[in-house]
């Protein structure tokens, strides 16, 4: 079974909200792989989340090169092997395997401006911030797209076999298993906005201030808020714990799993519900099928819709320290402080010379 702790929609079985989904996911870069299939059994989840990624980084006016390098930093530095994987391929598949070769083992490229973009990229998940290397014209995509890899990067790490990998995502590769997902073929620059009809069924909320008046900020607005539903799953007490363990980290992934919270002070089935929780915000990778299965039976009613809300609730949890303390500092850098006229960002520093890279990349979703 590829998917772990869910049964997920396969395209066949599709319906409704899934299946529009899916048919942008296969009209605008790829067929649909398990990164896509695992958070099919939460509608609104599965679609915020394509929303985010195709507002954030397939549309846009920023390099795809640059936004795909950011994609793979983050992977890199969450230890997410299979998101790893797909964004080392969509290089090689997009003209830049001499990148792929230098950032493979967590190496820089020999580019100064790309090697800042990947090392901004890493940095915002190991806790150390760099400057932004990147001005406010593109700031929501960068943000946008930084911060959607943390966020299925946790979700694959929970709901993916270890030591699963997308191949090379060349179509006319054997892939190494059944529902692999491959590239559908370069397309031209992606209009924004694609994905309002699909928001239109999702919770939303505000949209935060760094995305400015991009159609980024619904897509994260209503990731946010669908996810903020999975609290529901566990009693006061436990979302408590949740926030206090995951915000000491500040949504970091740690090493290990073991020893993040005793506990203390809560039931035996209110710890079951907050230890799902904190694994997916901060060590997706050792969350078991025992974990999730301890969890579920707690309550006949706890079904794979449920599973994944609560995933998505505690990797979102996580998501929003990273998301706080980017936008904390770029509101530091930002000198003078003003709007750029076209997104209504924060003004951030200006980058450095522009690359004269146009790869074209996609997600490996």
């Amino acid at each position: 079974m590829v998917v772990r702790h869910v049964r997920p929609v396969s395209p066949q079985r599709a319906r409704g909200l899934v299946a529009e989904v899916y048919r942008q996911v296969e009209a605008d870069f790829s067929s649909i792989g398990p990164a896509v299939t695992m958070t099919s059994p939460a509608p609104e989840i599965l679609a915020s989340g394509w929303a985010l990624a195709r507002e954030s980084q397939l549309a846009g006016q920023a390099p795809a090169l640059h936004k795909s390098l950011v994609a793979l930093g983050v992977s890199q530095v969450n230890r997410c092997g299979y998101d790893s994987a797909a964004w080392l391929a969509v290089l090689r598949l997009t003209g830049s395997a001499h990148l792929a070769a230098a950032a493979e083992d967590g190496g820089l490229p020999a580019d100064p401006e790309l090697a800042a973009v990947l090392a901004w990229a890493r940095a915002t998940g190991a806790g150390r911030l760099q400057p932004a290397p990147f001005a406010a014209a593109t700031a929501p995509e960068f943000l946008g797209t930084a911060l959607f890899t943390h966020f299925t990067n946790r979700l694959v790490a929970a709901m993916l076999p270890a030591g699963l990998t997308p191949g090379s995502m060349d179509p006319g590769d054997e892939p190494p298993f059944d529902g692999a997902p491959v590239l559908r073929g370069l397309k031209g620059e992606l209009e924004p906005g694609a994905t309002a009809s699909l928001l239109e069924r999702c919770p939303t909320g505000p949209a935060p201030a760094w995305a400015g008046r991009t159609a980024i900020g619904p897509a994260y607005a209503a990731l946010e808020a669908t996810a903020a539903q999975g609290a529901g799953l566990l009693t006061e007490a436990a979302q408590a714990v949740v926030r206090q363990v995951i915000g000491a980290h500040r949504g970091r992934i740690q090493p290990h799993g073991a020893g993040l919270f005793d506990g203390g002070g809560l039931t035996d089935d209110e710890r079951l519900g907050a230890k799902v929780a904190i694994m997916a915000g901060l060590a997706p990778s050792d969350l078991t099928d025992e974990d999730v299965a301890a969890w579920k039976a707690t309550n006949a009613h706890h079904s794979d819709h449920c599973a994944v809300m609560l995933l998505s609730y505690g990797s979102m949890t996580a998501v929003s320290h990273i998301a706080s303390d980017l936008a904390d500092q770029g509101s530091e850098e930002a000198s003078p402080r003003r709007k750029d006229a076209a997104t209504g960002a924060a003004t951030l520093p200006p980058p450095p010379p522009p690359s004269t890279t146009t790869a074209k990349a996609t997600s490996p979703l």
